[in-house]
């Protein structure tokens, strides 16, 4: 994370990532490498409820489909992680799906959730 963002308290951290996520779903790419910086901050992802992380993860997904996956390890709620794991692996399925198959390999997800993702894909 920029040295500048890490020194401002949680609740203005929380509310740039919201920013540079509404930026994003407004189509304005150029915020998609503090996007990256943003999510390393591992106090803020951790400060989100299911329901903005979803949001940032429906925001995030045509972006950073990897980046979306991480997110996808925070959602506290089984059943909301599976819905947008199956959301997740229709778009990699389009896109490349041996980098998907990396990906949920290497994610800290559930062996059972990581086995369901890889079906949803084929």
């Amino acid at each position: 994370m920029p040295k500048a963002l890490h020194f401002l308290p949680l609740p203005q951290r929380r509310e740039r990532l919201r920013r540079v996520a509404a930026s994003l779903h407004r189509g304005n790419t150029r915020d998609l490498p503090l996007l990256d910086e943003m999510l390393r901050d591992a106090e803020v992802v951790a400060s989100f409820n299911d329901d903005d992380l979803k949001n940032l993860i429906l925001v995030v997904k045509h972006h950073r489909p990897d980046l979306a996956l991480n997110l996808l390890t925070h959602v506290r709620a089984p059943k909301e992680r599976l819905s947008l794991g199956n959301c997740l692996a229709t778009i990699w399925s389009r896109i490349d799906i041996n980098a998907a198959w990396r990906a949920i390999t290497a994610s800290s997800l559930p062996e059972a959730e990581r086995l369901a993702l890889r079906s949803a894909m084929v």
